[in-house]
């Protein structure tokens, strides 16, 4: 199957063309830093990288951007509630967030840009929107005039008396009108920059814009984010660029559904986040990563510990596949896919389809253990097993294929183990069976197969 996605502004499914054949332009909106990133942030940010695996996998080099923004309004709050400094604050919590991506196995980003760090290029663009006619300054306030630009509602049917606002106390023309530059205020302390209009700071909206147009150019492939931010970030942003350049900005919008906790979406303002940091201490990140991709990316998804001891079961059942074939001594070199590899693939081409790919690999797994368990497991099927292995995992990267990590099992363990095949050689089950339930308790799991017994590290 061809690479297809749903794209937000025209709500249907298209198939993917690329501006270049030779690398794809992806622009995802970042964290903002001012407190640590939680499991609904990071659901935003594995399907960010799940987009990157599967374009990768069609062969293409992706140049994507992921913005740190570390100018806004929440930020200016802790650092006038708490006595921090600006700098120690964003910069601790882009650490965490960059730290805890690569822990939940996030391929790198190409730029990381902080807002803070692009001021100069944001004053020109406004100047730039201004020059054109479509900005306008109210005391040192910069809104863009929504009534100057035709094409403003590409997400949404603009309705006058029904969207939220914003700014309005800033004195704007219209409704609808959105602020590219914020004046200074006495709240906003040493955070602040000099402009040809006054001193002050600029706008997320314009940000974002400025930021993306920098980076990538004047035209994108691909812009996305979460489905809160469709409208009005998202219908602000490329309005500016679209505007001021007269090209379309990104040729592919996609959105990702929110994480639900107790039938509302998980969010720091509710105060119903759960951090990366405190289900790291329970769960394994291949555990956290392999629950945010489960599901489809435009579906909500409900948090439960269900859900997460589900997704530790997989876990199990894919390292327990995975050591029951040999990846050292198979060679695949120039084995063609099979059609469980191909469907696979056509799974993820299909708009990211996740929980369809995840059970084409299961069915896979199911059919090799039924091989294995038959005493039936042929040369073909094992260099078939490899390959769907290195396949699967340079998407949901969830496995660690590092045979030290699978020598190394503590003694204690051992010796349990040891105990408990002395019990079964006695036949006095009951006791193999606590010692099972011992070893199984200490994190460890224990199969019995034809050549003995097999002990594998949960996850």
């Amino acid at each position: 199957m061809k690479l297809q996605f749903y794209n937000s502004v025209t709500s249907k499914k298209e198939e993917f063309k690329s501006l270049s054949d030779k690398e794809v332009l992806v622009y995802g909106c970042g964290p903002t830093v001012y407190n640590s990133p939680h499991i609904g942030n990071f659901r935003t940010f594995v399907f960010y990288d799940l987009l990157n695996r599967v374009l990768l996998q069609n062969g293409y080099v992706v140049k994507n951007v992921i913005n740190i923004t570390d100018i806004d309004d929440k930020i200016i709050d802790r650092v006038n509630n708490e006595g921090v400094g600006f700098k120690e604050l964003t910069q601790k919590y882009e650490r965490i967030f960059l730290d805890q991506s690569s822990t939940i196995n996030i391929l790198p980003s190409t730029f990381n840009p902080r807002a803070s760090e692009h001021i100069s290029e944001m004053i020109d663009f406004i100047k730039a929107l201004m020059a054109k006619g479509v900005a306008y300054n109210i005391d040192g306030n910069i809104f863009f005039d929504t009534k100057e630009y035709s094409k403003y509602g590409k997400f949404v049917n603009i309705d006058d008396d029904n969207l939220s606002r914003e700014d309005n106390e800033l004195g704007k023309k219209h409704p609808n009108d959105f602020a590219l530059w914020k004046a200074w205020k006495d709240s906003d302390g040493e955070i602040t920059w000099e402009s040809d209009w006054g001193n002050g700071r600029p706008a997320w909206h314009t940000e974002c814009a400025v930021l993306g147009t920098q980076l990538l150019g004047d035209s994108i492939d691909i812009h996305c984010g979460g489905i809160d931010l469709k409208f009005p970030h998202h219908e602000n942003e490329s309005a500016q660029v679209e505007a001021l350049l007269g090209n379309k900005f990104a040729n592919y919008w996609l959105h990702s559904e929110h994480l639900i906790f107790d039938s509302e979406k998980m969010s720091k303002s509710l105060g119903n986040t759960l951090s990366i940091s405190d289900l790291l201490t329970k769960y394994s990140a291949e555990t956290l990563r392999l629950f945010l991709l489960s599901s489809h990316y435009r579906s909500k998804v409900s948090f439960s510990e269900k859900k997460l001891d589900d997704s530790s079961k997989m876990i199990d059942k894919i390292n327990r596949f995975v050591n029951n074939v040999d990846l050292a001594t198979i060679d695949i070199n120039g084995v063609d896919y099979s059609r469980f590899h191909l469907d696979f693939l056509d799974a993820l081409n299909d708009d990211l389809n996740t929980p369809e790919a995840l059970g084409v690999f299961f069915d896979f797994i199911n059919t090799v253990n039924k091989n294995i368990n038959n005493d039936s497991m042929t040369d073909d099927l094992r260099i078939q097993s490899k390959i769907f292995i290195n396949l699967f995992n340079s998407i949901f990267c969830v496995i660690n294929t590092s045979s030290s990590d699978k020598m190394f099992i503590p003694k204690d363990i051992q010796n349990l183990a040891s105990l408990r095949e002395e019990m079964r050689s006695k036949f006095e089950w009951n006791e193999a069976d606590k010692l099972r339930q011992m070893i199984d308790n200490l994190g460890w799991l224990i199969e019995d197969t034809k050549d003995g017994q097999k002990l594998i590290q949960k996850k």
